[in-house]
């Protein structure tokens, strides 16, 4: 094999198929260039796929040597493979397309595919976006392109179908595209019938740049036929994307991606679309899988408010005097007046008192509505009269405690709240109060539809779902399964537009258009009518098109944006997020999750109510784990305490706990069952956190800012050597707050909510003898050896040193999942008792406490060089050098300031005058061994 020779040139060579026979692949000849052309046929059996693979790979992308490789498509198992053909005019020299078309071709692409095609729930698709480097300029015409690669194994007839239902839409979504050539001819049909090869990833047509991933994303077909996402899998740059892992789902021969099955309704059509293929697409049917006031309140009198109907007439007033600005009012009290009788019966009061703050928070005028909701028949019983019915005479007393209560927002309560609480318990009302809200918003876009008044529609149809946190930086969240979720630049608010935004105008259409056939055309609403459906049908094709999304989208980022958000985000420290339930320590209840939780972070695992009983084998295994970690039942007791108050974002015991003990004790094995445990709660911590220069604290560091909401911070383990810096560690565990900055994000302040913990078997350096570092360190001893041989090994581990020896379970582990369910019920059940509060035992207190004896190089400085003597005295520069040359001998460098050995000097012999008495400096050359006991 000569130099410029490659193994896969001379594999290749092997595959070279006899003319006339099928072959897999081909390459581009070009006699200009030199490159002679071939027919290839790879063998099917995963060692050769595998060869051609891997020699290929080292050709192109190891070795920077080109190829011009294609691949015959596979028409049954292959993936949907996407060619899109731009043609301009020669004065275009720049690439005409953005990231926006982009998502909303693949989405819309998406939809089209899960119309006539079933894909298993909790599917995750790959989709790659393929696009050269530079648009080709030619003589008469400038050419782009892209190819997109969606990771479904699909059969070529819905690939087909799939086009001809994007044709349909892709006229109206990229209008704004200069093309010259037709949308059919975009939209490349020979690559969706799989006439055409594909071009190898890498590889290029002779004299023209290869097509390289500019894109990869992640979209997840949920349980009613949706796509959730897109995620961008690569948000720092494709420079990240793994090409050597994904270059398999790369290829048109790959046929192991998720499965698209045809829906049976659409047989018919499909087998059509088979035929169009020709004889190599042809599938018969028989043999086809078939798939499954505003009124100032304060000149109110309210003694005056004597009955229903005066409270009416005074709610009335209030709501025609509201400008548009103000109709989340109106939608408020809707809702409000939606909650059910456990809102405002016999036994509400806290729900009750809620509402109240809800409605305060979302504006003093609300108190109407709080009225109007407290005086329903089977109201609470402390405000019903001698008639069985709401006492009147009570509404100057209501007003009083609604005067009284906090302004300031308390338990974040809000409008949101409850429309959250009627979602939840009074649905089918909810949803009608939905539709007609959104009917408001709509009827102002008839007339006059710019892209602000869409932007409001949108916004009122998702302002319980959606947030924009940065308007500069276009980050968005979304709030799903009871959390908060970052998404990609709004994407999934973006595909909101073009679906069902886009369907609410749909179905007025339809109403509409069914209302008209009802009509003669002489009445007078007809016209009316008439031209209503059709502005509504000319908004339905907008909100189809990328260039009105993009504006959409710039004007609801100001609609959604919430300046407070971020600062709200995984701040609660009495609430845990588990996937089922949130968990609310202060109420001592676990319940459904809602938006205004603020919550992000979340256990990942189920919370499963503790039944002793039921639980009983698992709740045993637990606690043997924990009797043979901790023999000693006060520290057992003390290490239950202190796991509980990890469950709880509150700093009362603003501890320092340090897990230590050499190797073989069963340290990490519960750090890994507590992680299984707490899921995103549980964060690892640089050991520069507490180690470095308080100056660089606040720096740009995403591991600072990934600690926000953390509960429980675990420490790599320190090196010898490693020195504390006390003042970090007392700020961070004494609850004030610290800075971080995420890459590309703004800073962000927080008060740490996290327990901070260090698993070592070396113990840090503390050159700080004061009590406010030392009342805050706590020495966890892990004194137990698990051993395959226990009180075998007397040589390595005698009895008398190593009382506490178990048989070593090396697959303890694979219990932890079946484990962490029931530990964090067990620890929920604690911390309700504890309420985070850790009670301290001897065995803790007397390690730590040795700890600091061994750490306090003041006293050990003391004892090995001054003595006791009548008439001596030590003056400040004799100490200090003598205590410099102590120091670096034992300790080396980081020599502690001379006011530190001053300053113990002073307690230790009395203040310094003219130097300390009746002491001398012992020297290494001294004879005399008479010191007496400092």
């Amino acid at each position: 094999m000569t130099s410029k020779t490659t193994r896969f040139d001379t594999y290749i060579k092997s595959c070279i198929a006899a003319k006339g026979t099928a072959f897999t692949h081909t390459r581009i000849p070009d006699k200009k260039l030199k490159i002679s052309g071939g027919a290839y046929t790879v063998p099917n059996d995963v060692d050769s796929k595998k060869t051609f693979s891997n020699s290929y790979y080292q050709k192109v992308f190891e070795k920077g040597r080109q190829e011009y490789m294609t691949e015959k498509q596979l028409i049954e198992n292959g993936p949907l493979l996407i060619d899109i053909d731009f043609r301009y005019n020669t004065n275009i020299t720049e690439r005409q397309h953005t990231h926006e078309h982009i998502i909303d071709f693949v989405m819309a692409y998406a939809d089209e595919v899960s119309k006539i095609a079933t894909i298993e729930p909790n599917t995750k698709v790959n989709i790659f976006v393929l696009e050269k480097k530079n648009v080709n300029i030619l003589d008469t015409k400038t050419k782009d392109g892209v190819h997109i690669i969606f990771g479904l194994k699909i059969h070529k007839g819905l690939q087909v179908m799939a086009r001809e239902g994007m044709l349909k839409e892709i006229k109206q979504m990229w209008e704004d595209l200069p093309v010259e050539n037709s949308w059919e001819e975009v939209l490349d049909e020979g690559v969706a019938k799989g006439f055409v090869n594909w071009q190898l990833y890498g590889s290029r047509k002779p004299g023209h740049e290869a097509y390289l991933i500019k894109k990869h994303y992640v979209i997840e077909a949920m349980e009613d036929g949706e796509w959730d996402g897109p995620v961008d899998m690569c948000p720092d740059g494709i420079e990240h994307f793994d090409t050597k892992k994904y270059f398999p789902q790369l290829c048109a021969r790959y046929d192991d991606h998720p499965e698209a099955k045809l829906k049976e309704q659409f047989t018919d059509k499909f087998q059509s679309a088979c035929n169009s293929l020709g004889r190599a697409g042809r599938k018969k049917t028989d043999n086809a899988k078939k798939p499954k006031i505003r009124r100032n309140l304060k000149y109110v009198r309210f003694d005056l408010i004597d009955s229903e109907e005066v409270l009416d007439e005074l709610l009335e007033d209030m709501f025609d005097s509201l400008s548009a600005c103000d109709y989340k009012l109106k939608e408020a009290h809707q809702f409000t007046m939606a909650l059910p009788n456990k809102y405002y019966g016999p036994g509400s009061y806290n729900n009750w008192i809620r509402v109240g703050w809800a409605l305060a928070n979302t504006d003093p005028k609300m108190f109407l509505t709080w009225l109007k909701f407290s005086c329903q028949d089977n109201c609470r019983h402390s405000l019903i009269g001698s008639n069985g019915k709401f006492d009147w005479k009570l509404v100057p007393d209501l007003f009083e405690k609604w005067r009284g209560f906090d302004f300031e927002n308390p338990d974040g309560l809000s409008n949101r709240s409850i429309m959250y609480w009627a979602k939840i318990d009074a649905k089918k009302v909810y949803e009608e109060i939905r539709v007609e809200t959104i009917d408001y918003f709509i009827d102002q876009t008839i007339d006059d539809a710019t892209e602000f008044d869409l932007a409001n529609v949108l916004y009122n149809i998702f302002k319980d779902r959606f947030v924009c946190v940065s308007i500069k930086n276009n980050v968005w969240y979304e709030y799903r399964h009871g959390r908060w979720f970052e998404i990609d630049s709004g994407n999934a608010v973006r595909m909101c537009i073009s679906r069902e935004m886009h369907q609410e105008y749909l179905t007025r259409i339809h109403d509409c258009t069914a209302k008209v056939h009802t009509m003669e055309q002489t009445e007078e609403p007809y016209e009316n009518l008439r031209k209503r459906t059709s502005r509504m049908a000319e908004i339905a094709v907008l909100l189809k098109k990328t260039q009105w999304k993009n504006n959409i989208m710039r004007e609801a980022r100001e609609l959604f944006y919430n300046q407070e958000f971020l600062d709200k985000l995984d701040q609660n420290p009495y609430l845990l997020c588990f996937n089922n339930y949130v968990v609310d320590f202060k109420n001592k209840t676990h319940r459904r999750g809602q938006p205004d939780d603020y919550i992000s972070k979340c256990t990942n695992i189920e919370y499963i109510k503790l039944n002793k009983n039921k639980h009983r084998d698992t709740i045993d295994d637990i606690e043997l784990f924990m009797k043979q970690l901790f023999p000693d039942d006060k520290l057992r007791r003390y290490m239950w305490d202190h796991l509980a108050s990890v469950l709880i974002g509150t700093t009362e015991n603003q501890t320092f706990n340090i897990y230590t003990g050499s190797g073989r004790n069963g340290k990490s094995m519960m750090v890994e069952l507590m992680s299984r445990g707490l899921g995103d709660y549980k964060g690892t911590v640089p050991i520069t956190l507490i180690t470095q220069k308080r100056n660089s604290i606040g720096s740009t560091s995403s591991e600072i800012v990934q600690l926000k909401g953390t509960r429980y911070a675990v420490m790599q383990e320190p090196s010898k050597g490693d020195r504390i810096n006390e003042g970090i560690m007392k700020e961070i565990t004494g609850g004030d707050p610290i800075q971080g900055r995420a890459l590309f994000k703004d800073t962000v302040t927080f008060i740490p909510q996290f327990k901070l913990v260090v698993c070592t078997n070396t113990l840090f350096d503390i050159k700080s003898n004061d009590d406010g570092t030392w009342r805050r360190i706590r020495v966890c001893d892990f004194k137990s050896k698990f051993l395959e041989n226990p009180y075998k090994d007397d040589l390595n581990f005698p009895k008398e040193e190593f009382p506490y020896q178990y048989t070593l379970n090396k697959k303890l582990n694979e219990n932890f999942n079946k484990w962490a369910p029931i530990l964090m019920s067990m620890l929920v059940e604690k911390a309700y008792k504890t309420m985070g509060n850790v009670t301290d035992c001897d065995a803790v207190l007397a390690s730590s406490k040795e700890y600091r004896e061994g750490q306090d190089y003041l006293a050990e400085f003391v004892k090995e060089k001054i003595k006791r003597k009548n008439g001596g005295v030590v003056k400040k520069t004799e100490l200090i050098q003598t205590f410099k040359e102590w120091y670096t001998s034992n300790y080396g460098r980081g020599i502690p300031k001379g006011r530190e050995v001053n300053d113990f000097m002073n307690k230790r012999f009395g203040r310094y005058r003219s130097g300390w008495h009746n002491i001398v400096v012992i020297y290494d050359n001294d004879d005399s061994n008479e010191i007496d006991d400092l």
